[in-house]
């Protein structure tokens, strides 16, 4: 599995060349204009195509990724292997392209589309590989720190802006404690664990700054994990199915969340990131009515 290898940002100053995007008058509304390879269709939605985008300055390096038509007629004609120019639209928590124009150009196909290896994926009831990261203070902590509570957990990187993907799991975090304060069934204990898995760039420090915009603070039952090398998130790949890093020259990733018993043991996998709040509450308080391990 390859390490991340993020290009860094132009110095503001030279970014500003370049920047392409605007400010809606009296809106949080963003749009950038963006260039990419047409990949495939989205399986099962017509309104979502994934493609190969050149860096979106001052906003997000070259990527593969899903993105939303606003009308699915703007991806109806597109061809695996066409160079397309949009209009990508951004506010606080949805995306969306308009302006899809096909330049005539041909480009590389570059999705990486390899299966995890089924026999090595885990079930419910398996164990993840123990590991060792570092929490939001700097602390060593292992998974099983948190054994004799429920635990969900979740991977993410910090210079993911999508607000569909990486601060769509950090606002279902927040959501999940709020909604777990109310009810009379939740668990006494219970922790969330938001990994990243960018080694190079998500230090504790920046990880808290990031994660105090989504609600984040000192004594929440939440902690966010990293580490300084890619070990230990290499170690949970395999058997999680996630994947991350650069293949064929692009930034890839999916994402995974987990629910673990108290004992350790995994209770439920999350394969994309559509899954509701009240699920995962549900999860979680289930899970706090199995016992503890022994000891």
């Amino acid at each position: 599995m390859n390490s991340l290898r993020f290009p860094i940002p132009a110095a503001l100053a030279f970014a500003a060349l370049f920047f392409s995007s605007c400010d809606r008058a009296g809106s949080d509304e963003k749009v950038f204009q963006v260039r990419g390879v047409v990949q495939k269709p989205m399986p099962g939605d017509a309104s979502i195509m994934i493609i190969d985008h050149e860096e979106i300055p001052a906003y997000m390096p070259r990527m593969i990724m899903p993105f939303k038509a606003k009308d699915p007629a703007e991806f109806a004609k597109l061809e695996p292997g066409m160079v397309v120019t949009f209009d990508y639209h951004v506010v606080a928590d949805e995306s969306w392209v308009t302006g899809v124009v096909v330049t005539g150009e041909k480009g590389e196909i570059t999705l990486d589309e390899r299966k995890p290896h089924a026999e090595k994926l885990a079930k419910p009831g398996d164990r993840l590989p123990e590991v060792t990261f570092l929490d939001e203070n700097g602390k060593p902590v292992t998974l099983a720190d948190y054994e004799g509570m429920p635990v969900a957990l979740t991977f993410v990187f910090s210079r993911c802006p999508v607000p569909e993907y990486c601060p769509r799991m950090m606002n279902q975090f927040a959501a999940v404690i709020a909604a777990l304060e109310k009810e009379p069934k939740a668990p006494a204990k219970y922790r969330l664990l938001t990994i990243s898995f960018d080694h190079e760039h998500d230090r504790p420090g920046i990880l808290r700054a990031w994660a105090a915009a989504f609600g984040y603070r000192d004594g929440m039952p939440w902690s966010l994990l990293s580490s300084e090398d890619p070990g230990p998130i290499e170690k949970l790949a395999e058997p999680t199915g996630l994947r991350f890093g650069e293949a064929n020259g692009t930034i890839q990733h999916n994402l995974r969340t987990l629910v673990l018993n108290p004992d350790g043991t995994i209770r439920r996998l999350f394969t994309d990131e559509s899954w509701k709040v009240e699920e995962m509450v549900a999860e979680l308080v289930a899970a706090g009515a199995v016992p503890p391990p022994a000891g």
